[in-house]
């Protein structure tokens, strides 16, 4: 199994809280369209066989290309690459984007599964994050998907907005399950120093909400989504059983995967790879001889293991100390029952055939425990 991923670097507006690469320019669009294509060629031989599982457009935003556009890549990467039987392939979308002769034009082309980014269903806290649709346009745009024969689809929302209340929380919650969708992608917000957010709150705007908020709404999250059927199977991600991204799952359980396009990383199970995060550096490399558009790096066990680590502890298949044992040593296998000790006696933690995974308050420290486990 393999994946393959194709970053879009552009936008349309800037969004506050974004931290992705993207470029709210699209005069540079037509070069990078061909430095991507290029790309595919010159890479065909990275994953060991032509043939991947999951294709995925991300961002930035894809669908802020049109579909010539996207026809343009997806004949590159056809001439290259084969799709296997019923693969997943998914289109980050905004809510504005998506008019009935796009989401037609999205089917014709293969596209089976979007990733709505719809964020919030209060215009309040669309305005305030710089988002360019309104609540109303953003329920139209997936009963419209739905209409024109897309089932599969994924809403992302942000919850911890600094003012938002519980009960407003819950109303998003319940709009977004009124929707009928089979996944839901949901993330605290993070302020990240490079964003707009990040340099408001260097010039001092409180962006602070209390910790008993916080867990309150993800605690509100978790109840009313698996009371409605979903399963909660990655630390940000809920779907009906049997939906699940198979593009994302891939990343978390170490499949092979390229990535095409600026700040694209690459796995092939036994390096990372990288691309320049800079739209003319990216275009300058590929279409003029350089072809230096990346870096490189060989893992060491060491961190292999504490890759492993970090994304199996975040879904509900867990660490499987057996597969640490055969996949990395008895040293590596003994060292990770031990440390984990202490978070099973403290309820952090469940074990079950020697499958270790994350309980509900454990979720709420995934990140502290993850490293606790690293073999530094």
């Amino acid at each position: 199994m393999a994946g393959f991923y194709v970053h879009v670097p552009y936008c349309r507006q800037v969004c506050y809280y974004c931290d992705f690469h993207f470029r709210a320019a699209l005069k540079d669009k037509p070069e990078m369209l061909m430095a991507m294509r290029k790309e595919m060629g010159l890479r065909k031989d990275y994953l060991s066989s032509p043939v991947v599982h999951t294709l995925y457009f991300g961002g930035g935003t894809p669908s802020a290309l049109s579909i010539a556009d996207l026809s343009a890549l997806l004949d590159t990467f056809h001439r290259r690459y084969s799709l296997s039987s019923g693969a997943e392939v998914t289109l980050e979308a905004n809510p504005d984007d998506l008019t009935g002769e796009y989401l037609s034009g999205l089917r014709g082309l293969g596209f089976n599964r979007l990733s709505i980014g719809i964020q919030s269903f209060d215009d309040n806290c669309l305005r305030w994050m710089n988002r360019r649709h309104t609540a109303q346009e953003a329920i139209r745009a997936v009963k419209k998907a739905q209409d024109n024969g897309f089932d599969n689809i994924n809403i992302d929302l942000i919850y911890g907005i600094p003012a938002m209340s519980v009960s407003q929380w819950e109303r998003h919650l319940k709009t977004a399950l009124s929707l009928d969708v089979p996944h839901l992608s949901t993330y605290h917000l993070t302020i990240e120093s490079r964003t707009v957010f990040g340099k408001r709150k260097n010039r001092g705007e409180d962006f602070s909400v209390p910790e008993r908020e916080s867990v309150a709404q993800f605690d509100l999250l978790s109840n009313i989504c698996e009371k409605a059927g979903y399963e909660h199977y990655e630390i940000s991600n809920f779907a009906r059983p049997g939906l699940y991204s198979r593009h994302n799952t891939a990343y978390w359980r170490q499949i092979p995967y390229i990535g095409i396009g600026p700040s694209a990383h690459s796995y092939d199970g036994t390096s990372r790879q990288w691309n320049v995060s800079h739209n003319a550096q990216y275009i300058e490399q590929l279409l003029h001889g350089h072809e230096k558009w990346y870096e490189r790096e060989i893992l060491t066990v060491s961190e292999s293991y504490n890759d492993y680590v970090l994304t199996s502890l975040r879904t509900m298949w867990g660490t499987d100390a057996a597969v640490v044992h055969k996949k990395f040593g008895k040293t590596f296998a003994e060292y990770f029952v031990r440390k984990a000790a202490p978070y099973l006696r403290q309820g952090y933690m469940n074990e079950q055939t020697a499958v270790y995974t994350l309980s509900h308050k454990g979720k709420l420290i995934a990140d502290r425990i993850a490293s606790d486990l690293f073999v530094v």
